[in-house]
């Protein structure tokens, strides 16, 4: 019975770690393709930036960063692909939150 409930959190262990990758790499994304509308120099590093899990503060700068720069070249294509993006990324979140909700289930009722 023990071996059954260790192998189940290591089941949520793993989807949580593929939501939080899932909503880092979306955050990237949405990131590089917002940056480059507005112009800035360097959208990859903006994107490595913003999705940089220190306290969220790479994404912070860049959201303050980005206030002086209009978003002047997006097309309904670029628009529609962050929308994607968006919807991928939160959905990124509900894995990485049922995974740590079901890790946590788990590991208290196994006692570690």
């Amino acid at each position: 019975m023990m071996e059954w409930r260790i192998t189940l959190a290591a089941i949520f262990a793993a989807v949580a770690i593929v939501g939080a990758v899932e909503t880092i790499y979306q955050i990237y994304q949405v990131t590089v393709i917002d940056a480059a509308a507005r112009g800035l120099k360097h959208p990859k590093l903006w994107g490595m930036l913003a999705a940089n899990g220190n306290n969220s503060s790479g994404l912070l700068l860049y959201l303050i960063g980005r206030r002086k720069y209009p978003r002047n070249a997006i097309d309904i294509k670029q628009l529609q692909l962050m929308d994607k993006k968006k919807k991928a990324a939160g959905i990124g979140l509900v894995f990485l939150a049922v995974g740590a909700i079901g890790l946590v289930v788990c590991l208290a009722r196994v006692g570690l």
